[in-house]
């Protein structure tokens, strides 16, 4: 075997020595770079998990959006065909969970309309309940089928058309009623001219009394007081005269007559006086006058009166007026609503 000299022995030691170190250099360089390259891995991995969940959540978030418009543009429809306090509260609850702004406002501009036509049907129905209750006031008629007119909007029609019907109704109730207090004046009137007239007719008694004996004197008297009696005087056997005086004292009607009968001692003489209207003409009593009338005792307000010429047209009137819509919605309010008829 070859002997290596101490400077070969040495040289080959540093040649050894040398090549371990670049054995560890090389490792230790290795293994950095496989870390570095973990590390990068590990960050782009955890980059991509954090873009993936935040690309998921952008996702559900506008998923999110898409459903509550599409709950929003169901509630409007609900409330554009039958606008309500409680359908418009659910669509502006709706909007507000809404993050796009530029839709939120497009559906708040739609809620404006929404409330403009509730307020128009609110006006509508409080205008034609005050006009059932007060049905021959001409300014509630008007004021009643001007909001009715203003309900223009065609989704509006159906309400539109109640109202129009409760309000026709009222309408003709009270053109009867008007109708029915004129023919009771009318008739009133025609009664009133026949009684003045029978009563003319009847004041007017000339009774001529004619003595066929002695001297008799017989004066004729009619007092319209009240009852007819007749009261006849007892003979006068030593001649006498028959007296009757007519006298209309203006008040109810009553015929007296007193005849004094005498024995025939004498000559015959007839003599009539009448004196009638010591009050100075035919005075026709004061026709009686009925008040039919209907009042609500829950407001104490007097809901109709008319005056009538019998008890039995002022019965029809009242009880016309109770059958009436105005009082039957008012009888469904609870109200105590109660007819009659007194003697004016």
């Amino acid at each position: 075997m070859k002997k290596f000299t101490r400077k070969q022995m040495l040289t080959a030691g540093a040649v050894v020595l040398l090549g371990i170190g670049g054995i560890t250099v090389g490792v230790v360089n290795h293994n950095n770079n496989v870390h570095a390259q973990q590390v990068a891995k590990t960050k782009a991995h955890e980059a991509k998990v954090k873009a993936d969940k935040k690309a998921k959540s952008e996702q559900l978030a506008k998923e999110k959006e898409v459903a509550q418009q599409k709950q929003v543009a169901t509630l409007l429809a609900t409330a554009t065909a039958n606008p309500s306090d409680n359908s418009i509260k659910a669509v502006n609850d709706a909007i507000a969970k809404l993050t796009d702004q530029k839709e939120k406002a497009k559906d708040n501009e739609l809620v404006k309309a929404l409330n403009a036509r509730l307020s128009l049907i609110k006006k509508a129905e409080a205008a034609v309940k005050d006009y059932q209750g007060h049905a021959t006031d001409a300014n509630k008629q008007k004021v009643a089928q001007e909001a009715i007119n203003n309900l223009k909007d065609k989704n509006d029609q159906d309400v539109k058309s109640q109202l129009q019907k409760l309000f026709d109704e009222s309408n003709k109730q009270a053109q009867e009623a008007a109708k029915s207090a004129q023919a009771n004046q009318k008739a009133s009137s025609t009664t009133g001219t026949n009684n003045n007239a029978k009563s003319t007719d009847t004041q007017t008694n000339d009774t001529p009394a004619v003595a066929e004996s002695g001297t008799n004197n017989q004066d004729t008297s009619n007092v319209n007081s009240g009852n007819n009696t007749y009261v006849p005087n007892t003979p006068n056997t030593g001649g006498g005269s028959n007296t009757a005086s007519n006298g209309n004292s203006g008040g109810s009607n009553s015929n007296s007559n007193s005849n004094n009968s005498s024995n025939n001692s004498g000559g015959n003489a007839n003599s009539n006086s009448n004196n009638n209207n010591n009050g100075g003409g035919n005075v026709t009593p004061p026709a009686t006058k009925y008040i039919a009338w209907v009042k609500d005792n829950t407001t104490g307000q007097m809901l109709f009166s008319q005056e009538c010429s019998s008890w039995a047209s002022a019965s029809a009137a009242a009880s016309s007026f109770m059958n009436s819509a105005a009082v039957t919605n008012l009888i469904f309010d609870g109200h105590d609503v109660h007819s009659g008829v007194n003697q004016a």
